[in-house]
């Protein structure tokens, strides 16, 4: 038998379309250095081909075989672990359903429910469309993703239309064009960039100044913190050396330093503006600034001191409560069990990441998982610990919980890779070779 008709009848018998190509692929080059082998031992191209087509078995039963093997497979727990959050991210806008609440804060329960209901729709379309691509191809465009994202932040300095909080936008009716669409798009360039052998550490410290340079003139300093660290876990696990992950890690502890001493003469020197000043005094002493910059520290601390177990009986108000505060509205609204079950939700997701790149042997997947995961969690932690006083309120989202387009579509995005990920990991060529008895 052929060669060829050999591998078309095993592919016969695979379903998967992305399985059948591999498995071709695999068993050809084996196929071919089975062949090589005989054929310096003195057969002739014929015999060489029937001997090393023969020692691969019957192809039905390999075909057969290798179906199992490479049956596409959902990540069915991460699945269901994203729809219960997305159904339980309903609560932070339930819990707003006060009268007093609603017109202290301007909102509109109708239009935060249809909006609710269009980004949990969206965000769960984009994970299961994700899921279906095959992430190995996107391998080869880590500059390409890269210059999305710059550009992307670019043309948001260049045709910005809409500022809020000092941040710049492009606004097309309802739909707002912002910063942190530009994370999944680094996430991927340095994910690619850095699963490449030949990628040099001054070739990536000059896209890294780059990229923050621009994320400087689209002010979120959220969106700056939550890329940096990705980029650092990123860099500390890629294929760089000990000494070069050293020499970096020093100098940017060494930069972390001369800022702190800038900001300190600075500060001596009354060139820090005061809004500043009163701003991280508040977070210091938020007691002695109640009435000031003090005063959603001190709000959120005696709401979260009156809820019990199963809620507060008197709901006191809270700014951004559906959105930057939104743990600490739930936990006032439905009580630290509730609080506790969201927490090991978003926990859960952070394990299964973590099991996940365990299984992965392919270095762009792994990083892939591994950006994934920590864009979850710096997202997690951070909002965590803002809301119980230990880190400065900033804008920072708790993943699905807060209301909004982007924590459900972001952080759908990244379960969209994990499920992509955990769908081909099974590709291997040593588990080919292992199943077919030709190691």
């Amino acid at each position: 038998m052929k060669i060829s008709h050999f591998l078309e009848t095993v592919i016969t018998q695979i379903r998967s379309r992305e399985a059948k190509e591999y498995v071709k692929t695999e068993l050809s080059q084996h196929i071919q250095k089975s062949k090589q082998s005989w054929l310096e031992r003195g057969y002739s191209e014929l015999q060489a081909e029937e001997k090393a087509v023969r020692e691969m078995g019957s192809p039905l039963t390999l075909g057969k075989s290798l179906n199992k093997l490479h049956k596409p497979k959902i990540d069915w727990l991460l699945v269901s672990l994203l729809s219960v959050t997305l159904l339980l991210s309903f609560l932070p806008i339930i819990a707003l359903n006060l009268e007093q609440y609603l017109e202290t804060a301007n909102l509109n329960m109708t239009t935060m429910l249809q909006n609710k209901v269009i980004s949990i729709i969206i965000g769960f379309l984009l994970a299961i469309v994700i899921m279906f691509i095959d992430y190995r191809k996107l391998k080869r465009m880590g500059y390409l993703f890269y210059a999305a994202g710059a550009g992307l932040i670019y043309v948001l300095t260049v045709f910005s239309n809409k500022v809020v909080n000092g941040e710049l936008m492009i606004s097309f009716g309802i739909f707002d064009v912002q910063v942190w669409m530009a994370i999944p798009l680094f996430l991927l360039a340095w994910a690619s960039l850095l699963s490449t052998s030949s990628f040099k550490l001054w070739q990536g410290a000059i896209l890294f100044l780059f990229s923050v340079f621009l994320f400087g003139l689209v002010p979120n300093l959220s969106m700056l913190f939550i890329y940096i660290a990705i980029v650092g876990v990123l860099f500390l696990l890629s294929n760089f050396t000990r000494k070069e992950k050293l020499l970096v890690s020093g100098s940017v502890i060494g930069l972390a330093i001369g800022i702190i001493i800038l900001y300190v003469v600075a500060y001596k020197n009354g060139s820090i503006a005061p809004y500043q000043i009163s701003r991280l005094l508040g977070f210091i002493n938020p007691e002695e600034y109640a009435t000031g910059s003090g005063y959603i520290y001190v709000t959120l601390e005696n709401a979260l001191k009156s809820a019990g177990l199963f809620g507060a009986e008197n709901v006191k108000y809270i700014p951004e409560a559906h959105t930057t505060l939104v743990f600490g509205s739930l936990i006032q609204t439905y009580g630290y069990a509730i609080g506790m079950v969201i927490m090991m939700i978003l926990l859960a997701f952070l394990v299964r990441f973590w099991l996940i790149s365990r299984t992965v042997k392919e270095s762009f997947g792994k990083l892939l998982i591994i950006g994934c995961a920590t864009l979850f969690s710096t997202q997690l932690f951070y909002n965590v610990g803002m809301t119980f006083g230990m880190l400065p309120i900033s804008s920072m989202p708790l993943p699905f919980m807060s209301y909004g387009l982007m924590p459900t579509v972001l952080n759908a995005f990244i379960v969209g890779v994990a499920l992509s990920v955990y769908r081909r990991k099974h590709f291997s060529s040593k588990i080919i070779y292992g199943s077919t008895r030709y190691e």
